[in-house]
This record gives structure tokens, sequence and C-alpha cells, in this order.
């Protein structure tokens, strides 16, 4: 019992100390507040103060979550230290419907569960690949949850299969994939349309050409080939038989080909030949006082040219066809022969029976004989009798070509005398001389004989030099 004033007054100072150090220890613990376990993702993390919801014990301890993972207790409640609080994943899955894609969290243990979740409307004759690994609806029952879902919208088709059509309903994506569901088989050179890699879309039509046996004959080989198209070049292209130049094929390239019929191939080919002709050169006169009249000398020699000429010679298949001219043309040109004639005149003399005689030219000639009466006038006709000259016809006057012996000029015949060029005749031409006599003496002649032309000379303009 504290009957000392003094004793009264430490009791109540101790008292006071210990009420002071029992409460600021409450103050402390109040302040630092509970202790928080959380469970999530393999792993156990702890959290300690005043919380009023489980949202801020999770904010607090800085663990991110999605709206779709499953937290308990829920996020607004209150949280209490001795539940923990646990963090139930949510897992992503891509969900792939035609050419859309989503990816969607979920909590959801199999495919049937994730699918109703994910509210997508489907077929059931829709096809559904899981991971790659293609089940139909009757099969997702009890199928575990998965990374990727694929749904195929089955769509219709219509495969034209030569003379064949079918219906088919289908939820591959591509023309390849549709043919392969159909178990329609492809061979070699077959062609579809659209190619096989093409993409399916509603109420696609597919058409299959097939292939048909063709023989192609080309450069000496027989190919036998199969080929869906019905043109020749279509079929040589694919074949890689190519054409070239003028090459042609039979049938004609626009000729639709049925099957088992043979394309020919015919290769043309053209050579070009050269062949040399001679072009003869000409001769050129010329007088040269040189050389005695009637005397010829080849001044200077000629030079035969070359005509050159091409022909282009056409070959079908290796062989010969056909030729046809490529031109001409002169590769050397000939150079004329250059002839002197002599123009120099010698006079000479003879001794005749009627003595000796003067000449500057002796020709050789055809020789006749004729009378007034056979000169071919009727013997009323004014001029009967009567030569080109004025002279009356008979012995001593003979008929010559004034080309050939200058006009009344004299001449000599051995056996029949001198003759005075003093008549013509339309039969008189060229080196012919019809020696006239009387009538009743005719001397009938007949051959060739020597004619002297007599002196004098006749101007030079009156001369043939040439004559032939």
């Amino acid at each position: 019992m504290l009957t000392s004033p003094k004793t009264r007054l430490i009791f109540i100072i101790s008292l006071i100390v210990l009420l002071t150090a029992g409460a600021g220890t409450t103050f402390i613990l109040s302040i630092r507040g509970d202790k928080f376990t959380i469970y999530h993702d393999g792993q156990i993390d702890t959290i300690q103060g005043s919380f009023s919801k489980v949202r801020e014990v999770l904010d607090a301890s800085a663990i991110s979550y999605r709206p779709e993972d499953l937290i308990r207790p829920g996020l607004d409640v209150f949280p209490d230290s001795g539940t923990a609080i646990t963090i139930n994943r949510a897992q992503p899955i891509e969900i792939k419907v035609g050419e859309n894609t989503q990816t969607i969290w979920t909590l959801q243990p199999d495919i049937a569960s994730v699918l109703f979740e994910s509210g997508i409307k489907f077929n059931r004759s829709d096809q559904i690949l899981i991971d790659g690994q293609l089940y139909s609806i009757q099969e997702l029952e009890g199928i575990p949850r998965a990374e990727s879902i694929e749904i195929s919208r089955m769509r219709s088709l219509t495969i034209h299969d030569g003379a064949k059509t079918m219906e088919i309903m289908t939820g591959a994506k591509s023309v390849g994939k549709a043919l392969e569901e159909a178990r329609i088989i492809l061979f070699e050179n077959d062609k579809v349309d659209p190619p096989l890699g093409s993409w399916i879309v509603p109420d696609q039509e597919i058409k299959i050409h097939r292939a048909k046996p063709y023989t192609i004959q080309v450069d000496g080989m027989r190919i036998e080939i199969s080929s869906h198209h019905t043109s020749p070049l279509d079929i040589l292209e694919e074949a890689g038989i190519g054409l070239s130049g003028q090459d042609y094929v039979q049938p004609d390239i626009d000729t639709p080909l049925e099957s088992g019929d043979t394309i020919e191939v015919h290769r043309i080919t053209e050579g070009l030949e050269i062949q040399e002709e001679p072009l003869p050169y000409s001769s050129i006169l010329v007088g040269t006082d040189e050389l005695e009249i009637d005397q010829r000398a080849i001044l200077s020699q000629g030079v035969t040219g070359i005509l050159q000429q091409q022909t282009r010679i056409r070959y079908e298949n290796g062989s010969e066809v056909g030729r046809s001219p490529a031109g001409k043309w002169v590769s050397r040109e000939p150079i004329d022969e250059v002839v002197g004639y002599g123009t120099n005149i010698v006079v000479r003399s003879l001794d005749t029976p009627s003595g000796p005689i003067e000449y500057w030219r002796v020709v050789r000639m055809r020789v006749t004989s004729y009378t007034t009466a056979s000169a071919g006038k009727s013997s009323d006709h004014p001029s009967y009798g009567i030569t080109a000259s004025g002279l009356p016809a008979g012995t001593g006057v003979v008929a010559i070509d004034p080309n050939i012996v200058p006009f009344r000029s004299k001449v000599y015949v051995e056996g029949y005398g001198i003759g005075f060029a003093g008549d013509t005749g339309g039969a008189i031409k060229g080196r012919i001389i019809d020696l006239g006599y009387d009538e009743g003496e005719l001397v009938s002649w007949r051959g060739f004989v020597d004619v002297y032309f007599l002196t004098p000379v006749p101007p030079a303009e009156s001369i043939n030099y040439l004559i032939s």
C-alpha cells in the first residue's frame, strides 16, 4: 500500500511510462500492416501492408494480370492475410476464320469450350484445324486446348473434268487441295484452270484440261508427247521445239488437233550458189595506113569479161526443192579487141593479053553474065537496053554493087577484059559482078573471079575499105 507521497509519485510515473511504451508498440504494428501471400505463374510472392482490396495488393506487388485471368479472391474483395491470393492465367489461342485472324485469351480447358466462349459461329460442315491437325465438329469434344484453331468454311465447287462435271463442298483453301480432297488424279501435262495454287472463292468453277497423246516428226526424229493443248504451235512450244525463218508445220498452226494426231515440222533452209559466165568482148575496127587495103591485124587483144550469177537454193528437211535467181553482177568488164583495117593503097601492075594494066585493089567476087534481053525488061520498055549510067548495055559494061565497086570506074576480069562499072541491078548486091555482052555473043559465067580495080584511085570518101 503506497502511503508515502514520494512512493505514490514514483508509482504513478512508472505506470505512465509503461502505458506509453505499450501504445507505441501498438502504433508501430498498425503502421507496418498485414503480410499477404500471392500464388502466380508457378511461384509464391509475399507483400506486407494495409490494403482495402485485393486489386491494391496486386498493384503494390507489381504483378501484372489480364482481365481474362482468374483471380481469387476477387479483385474488389477485402484482402484477408490468412487467405492466399491465387492468379490462374488465361492462355492465348490464335483463331483463324477464313482470311480473318484473332487472338483470344481463355481459361477454358478444351477446344469445344473455347469455341463456345469465343462466340464464333460455324457450320457442321466446316473443317477445323487444331494445331494443324484436321478435325470435324463432332470430334471436338474433349480435345485439350491448343495454340491455334483454324476454321475452314465449306464452299461449293463445280469441277469440269473433260466431259464430266461434278459439284462438291470443300473447306480446302487452294484448288490443288480441293482436287486432292475430291480424289481427282492429275497426270503430267494436264492443265487446271485456275492453277493449283489459286485460292478457292465461293461458287468456284474448276476446269481440267486433260493431256492427249500426239506425235511430232522433226529433224529426222519421232517424238511421242502428251499435252493439254490443241494448237500445233503450243504443243511444239511445250515440247521445246522452236520454229525459225520459213519453217512450217503440217497441219497448219491454226488447225485444232485431235488425240493421236501427228505434227510434221518442215525445216526450211536456203543456200546461195554463184556461177560464172564469160562475157564476150567486141571487136572495134580502126583504119590504119600501116596496113594495105583489105588487110587486117589485131592492134590490141580483147579480154573476156566475167558475169557472176547468184542462185538461191531452197532446202526442205535437207533436200533441195527449188531454185530462184538471186541477182547477177559483172565482176570483170570485157575489154574490146581493136582490129586495124588497111587504108594504105598500093598501085600495082599486071600483064594481061591486052597489055599491062595498073590496079589498086583486087576483090574476089561471084560472077554472072547478061545481055539486054536477059536483063528482065521488055523490048518496048523505055529504058530497054540502057544501063544505070545511061550507056547502052553490051560487051564492056558490067553491073556491080556501088557499095563494093566505085560506080563508073573500070575493072579488069581475066578472060573478059576491061569492063566499065556502069550498071546496077536489084539482084546485084555485095560481091557480085555481072558481065555484059552484046546480043548473040553471050558467054555464060558461073563461079568466082578476081576483080581488079583499075587506076585512077578514087577519092578516099568514095572507097569502101570494109568490104564484107
